[in-house]
């Protein structure tokens, strides 16, 4: 795959995470209390299976194009104290 390919793709699953998290919303508002439980599992089983299935394997060939990586990185260091951190 190309990088614009990872990037095409990376940004279909996203949005599918974003819209089973609207789907959630969703449920947690207006279903009953047994109907969100099983709900709240396939959408975690839904999320899990883009992440691993699909999101890992276009970060594996294109890591700087994950941007939870690399966000969670920029947090890390400024949170560090400022005799810990490094230059980046």
């Amino acid at each position: 795959m190309t990088k614009d390919d990872a990037i095409e793709m990376r940004d279909h699953g996203i949005r599918a995470i974003e819209e089973l998290n609207v789907l959630l919303n969703i449920a947690w508002e207006r279903c009953s209390e047994e109907e969100r439980e099983r709900i709240k599992r396939g959408v975690g089983l839904s999320l899990g299976r883009i992440v691993v299935d699909l999101l890992s394997i276009i970060y594996e060939q294109y890591p700087d194009i994950d941007h939870l990586r690399n966000r969670t990185e920029d947090v890390l260091v400024s949170r560090r104290h400022p005799t810990q951190r490094q230059a980046v």
